[in-house]
């Protein structure tokens, strides 16, 4: 239970750092960010990329979680970069 708990987390934080960077990204087309919110972005973003590294890195303990994880950040990804062009 203790890995699927913390697989569950994660899921948690996805969630929550996917809507901080839809926050984000909303308010960019309106003014251009400032330093200190350039920089929370950048973080958050780390902070995305390393959740899908330990996701695969991890996928072992429950396969199926982390395929669901990977995806949802792709799918994410992919919407960004739809919106950017």
């Amino acid at each position: 239970m203790g890995a699927m708990g913390s697989l569950l987390g994660i899921l948690l934080v996805l969630g929550f750092l996917g809507l901080m960077i839809y926050l984000f990204s909303a308010g960019s087309a309106a003014r251009a960010l400032d330093q200190r919110e350039r920089a929370e972005l950048d973080r958050l973003r780390a902070l995305v990329d390393d959740l899908k590294e330990t996701a695969w890195d991890h996928r072992e303990l429950d396969s199926a979680l982390s395929t669901i994880m990977i995806d949802k950040i792709r799918e994410s990804e992919r919407r960004g970069r739809e919106l950017g062009s």
